[in-house]
């Protein structure tokens, strides 16, 4: 069921420069699980070295070192780096070992399902890192109900994220979308731009090469 139009409150034109751009602010949203376990794994990681520093085996610390430093890289990639970030104008999705920055101007839906997805100049992209569906012990089981009542995508002119339900990060992204439309679109051209992030791209492979060596050397 969509609210009545009366529910729907659009941006004002006369309000303030100021007021809007605060309005706009950057602003990140994150898997609420994501640095937690990343933390957790990190910590794992310190404590076995600890451990087998104080055993007094300094050579099962280097054999184990390589392996922890890929693990650790791995787990800073796939957990603690994803995010989506809601710009003035567009989002960021951070993914791992790649960077997707979406222009609103350039955005054609945005999908809420498990992930949050946006199709954007004929492409869809998948943000790892954007806040998941919230569970029934965190709102309900009432709540859960209503969140598989709800249509899974989200176009400008869809009013649900104004109905009186629980606001969360997922509904924000969409939220901001529609406030850049009913604001009105800079062109960018219609371009996503996508660039690898290099310095994380070579640590990888520094840690991966570290294991191979390792490996070697220990069978040599």
């Amino acid at each position: 069921m969509k609210a009545s139009k009366e529910n729907v409150h659009l941006p004002r034109t006369d309000c303030p420069a100021s007021t809007q751009r605060s309005a706009r602010r950057a602003r990140t949203h994150r898997s609420a699980s994501g640095r937690p376990v990343a933390a957790t794994v990190w910590a794992g990681a310190a404590g076995t070295l600890y451990w087998l520093a104080a055993g007094g085996e300094p050579s099962a610390v280097m054999d184990a070192a390589p392996w922890l430093v890929l693990v650790s890289w791995f787990v800073y990639v796939v957990q603690w780096r994803p995010c989506l970030r809601v710009e003035s104008g567009g989002f960021v999705l951070i993914n791992g070992l790649r960077d997707h920055r979406i222009p609103f101007d350039t955005v054609e839906d945005i999908e809420v399902r498990y992930a949050v997805a946006v199709r954007a100049a004929g492409k869809k992209y998948v943000s790892w890192g954007a806040p998941t569906p919230p569970g029934s012990f965190d709102s309900g089981f009432q709540h859960v109900s209503d969140l598989k009542s709800r249509p899974h995508s989200m176009l400008p002119g869809d009013e649900r994220i104004r109905q009186p339900e629980v606001v969360t990060g997922r509904d924000r992204i969409a939220q901001a979308w529609h406030d850049a439309r009913a604001a009105g679109l800079h062109s960018s051209g219609g371009t996503v731009t996508t660039t690898w992030n290099r310095p994380v791209l070579a640590t990888g492979v520094a840690a991966l090469l570290w294991v191979i060596a390792a490996v070697l050397i220990q069978r040599g």
